[in-house]
């Protein structure tokens, strides 16, 4: 994927709004960590990608919080952002925003239930935090230092492309059967 420079700092959440943990993140995101992250990068966007935004999550669009539920191919979204944001809190759905943040070099920055099962380690291939406060600040270090940014998204990346590909996938399911 080609990454383009966003012409604001812009925060990324990605998820199918029929599934609850993504209306509940989406909404954490919004109210407790969106405020915090403005405070510090006040010229930051927020991008909220998802099909199926119900009428509680279309409320929040504003001049810094896009609702876009028309994005054709999901690697135009992480290409144009600087940071995944996943604050999920609850549930127990398929990671595929981080392993697609991970296979697009987009630095993530979530819950540790965000990114439960995929062998990432905090500060390494991705910042792990809980609080909307932790959240947050890391998200803001993360936009405000680009080296350490492009640091982790390039960890993530080999992460992903060594133990995460169709070929190693494939060949444990073929043990398993």
């Amino acid at each position: 994927t080609k990454r383009k420079k966003p012409n604001n700092p812009t925060i990324l959440f990605v998820g199918n709004f029929k599934w609850l943990p993504n209306r509940d993140a989406a909404k954490f995101l919004i109210e407790h960590i969106w405020p915090k992250i403005k405070d510090q990068v006040n010229d930051a966007k927020l991008w909220i990608v998802g099909r199926n935004p119900t009428d509680d999550i279309k409320k929040y669009e504003s001049d810094n919080i896009k609702i876009d539920e028309k994005v054709e191919d999901i690697r135009f979204a992480y290409g144009n952002s600087d940071v995944l944001v996943a604050p999920i809190r609850n549930g127990r759905g398929t990671k595929y925003k981080i392993l697609e943040a991970m296979a697009t070099r987009t630095p993530i920055v979530g819950t540790p239930l965000a990114t439960d099962g995929i062998d990432v380690k905090n500060e390494i291939h991705a910042y792990i935090a809980t609080s909307a406060q932790e959240l947050a600040d890391k998200t803001v270090y993360l936009l405000k230092n680009h080296k350490v940014s492009r640091k982790i998204a390039e960890n993530a990346y080999t992460l992903v492309a060594n133990d995460y590909n169709w070929k190693k996938i494939s060949d444990i399911l073929d043990k398993v059967y």
